[in-house]
């Protein structure tokens, strides 16, 4: 056996030498696929959120897609469906995708 946490930093994993096993190998390849997803920017507001797995909240509303917005000084989301105010936890852990925001139509 070995570790079985992802979240050793990318400044030790690029120290290790060759694994030495297969388990060691793999072991490093889930923490570079965690790194990918942790390090990815942040969804600002006004983008729009959507996740590979629906979710299923409390009050039993399945969602895949969130609408980032400001409410004062936080950054939240909102279910598009509903616009229910969510959390989500380790989202940054999470499979994502972000749709910017359209384009302001310039004015010639």
């Amino acid at each position: 056996m070995g570790p079985y946490n992802y979240d050793c930093p990318a400044s030790i994993l690029d120290l290790l030498g060759p694994p030495g096993n297969e388990y060691a190998a793999q072991w490093r390849q889930h923490c570079r696929q965690r790194l990918a997803l942790t390090t990815r920017r942040k969804p600002a507001p006004g983008d729009m959120l959507v996740l590979a797995e629906p979710l299923t909240f409390t009050d039993g509303q399945s969602e895949r897609s969130f609408r980032v917005v400001k409410s004062g000084r936080k950054t939240i989301l909102r279910r598009v469906s509903d616009g229910v105010g969510v959390k989500i936890s380790k989202l940054m852990s999470r499979a994502w995708t972000i749709v910017p925001p359209p384009a302001a139509p310039s004015t010639s």
